[in-house]
């Protein structure tokens, strides 16, 4: 299907009509909007996101749309000339001109794909509905949005310095630690002669050079992200699970960790997702150990490898299992989303070492640092990972980065 048409935009929309349809459509096809409906409908749904998220990497990067124009009005001349040449043909020595099989099997194919389509979605009427919903609720979200920015400098969170550590307040009573990591060079990747569990796309290990920046000190909380919620959604109720007020929040996608991040950019300090680099370097430190506490593996020090079956409240395992920097749950408890795209040979052809960054899209997200339920090797910091920035899963949230700007 064409790109254009997946996203439900126009061959000539602008790259802000492109990302607001994307968002849109991953609204309509998520599977929490799909619960009532058919297993053959939600894996529908799961195959039709993927595309979805194959068409936004492609339509929101210029030179990639541009090629992928290029591609497709050659195509459409060549199926021209096709169909063209096909009425053209003599008539076979019987008197009858060839079936054409060729313009036959596409009709019968479209035929086929009209009737699954219709088949899976059920009826207009329930895509009706389901658009209008996600089409409302990219209305809230970006109004939302809007009024967050609009009362960002009389209301919380504020963030203040505080020698070499950033005190971020989300409400009266609720705080939470920017770990200052200092300008410098870190080893990423992996070495097979150090570590056993080195895999190809942790190679090759290279040095990198890095701007300072601030990191949240534990990964950010349910308590901490329903300050979040209640501002960004008032009247929509956000419940905390029980007795889970300080575990990491999780089930949020990688949209909602980015959209947690601008609300949280104030005069001064823009906030985001750390990239892979700064994530690895705030992990291992300056010697490019293998886990935050050095080159041995020790279960007392991280929640992983079996040792409990959920996550377990931030900052537990500290200081035994901080980082260099002081930055705890760097290993295990769980993955953590970074900024970056994933890409598998990243490190293979990696051509800038200053503050490096992924490619500028792909088909998943870099996430780092292991979980409850991963085995050690999951757990190195130098293990990388990917995930679909749609999919919300019980084992995978965020920190936070905060980097210093003018007023």
């Amino acid at each position: 299907m064409n790109l254009y048409q997946l996203l439900d935009v126009a061959e000539n929309a602008t790259t802000e009509e492109i990302k607001a349809a994307y968002r849109i459509q991953v609204q309509l096809y998520h599977p929490d909007r799909l619960l009532g409906a058919s297993e053959n409908v939600r894996r529908y749904a799961e195959e039709r996101l993927k595309k979805i998220n194959a068409a936004y990497a492609i339509l929101s990067d210029p030179q990639k749309r541009r090629d992928y124009d290029a591609r497709e009005r050659a195509q459409q001349a060549a199926r021209s000339r096709v169909v063209y040449e096909g009425w053209a043909e003599p008539a076979t020595e019987y008197g009858e001109r060839p079936r054409r099989n060729r313009r036959r099997s596409e009709r019968d194919v479209a035929r086929e794909w009209m009737r699954q389509e219709a088949e899976l979605r059920k009826t207009e009427e329930f895509l009706r509905r389901q658009r209008q919903a996600a089409e409302e609720a990219e209305r809230q979200r970006r109004a939302a949005e809007e009024a967050a920015r609009r009362a960002s400098r009389d209301c919380y969170p504020r963030a203040a310095l505080q020698d070499n550590r950033l005190i971020v307040t989300f409400k009266p009573g609720l705080w939470t630690t920017f770990i200052r990591i200092p300008a410098g060079e870190f080893l990423v990747g992996s070495d097979p002669l150090r570590d056993v569990h080195a895999l190809a796309t942790e190679r090759p290990q290279h040095v990198v050079r890095l701007s300072e920046f601030f990191i949240s000190q534990y990964p950010i909380t349910f308590e901490e992200y329903q300050v979040f919620q209640s501002v960004m959604y008032p009247g929509q109720p956000w419940e905390i699970p029980p007795g889970k007020a300080r575990h990491p929040v999780v089930n949020v996608s990688w949209d909602d960790a980015v959209a947690f991040c601008n609300w949280l950019t104030c005069p001064g300090w823009k906030f985001r997702l750390p990239t892979e680099a700064e994530w690895e370097g705030a992990a291992r430190g300056n010697d490019g150990r293998l886990y935050p506490w050095g080159d041995e593996w020790d279960a007392s020090r991280a929640n992983a490898d079996d040792l409990a079956d959920t996550t377990t409240p931030v900052g537990l395992f500290s200081p035994a299992g901080d980082s260099p920097f002081g930055v705890s749950d760097m290993s295990g408890n769980v993955w953590e989303w970074c900024a970056d795209w994933y890409e598998a040979d990243e490190y293979a052809h990696r051509k800038a070492i200053l503050n490096p960054t992924g490619p500028p899209s792909g088909e998943g997200v870099v996430i780092r640092g292991g979980a409850f339920d991963s085995p050690q090797r999951r757990v190195r910091c130098a293990q990388r990972n990917w995930d679909y920035p749609f999919k919300r899963r019980p084992n995978i949230g965020f920190r936070v980065v905060a980097v210093q700007i003018e007023k």
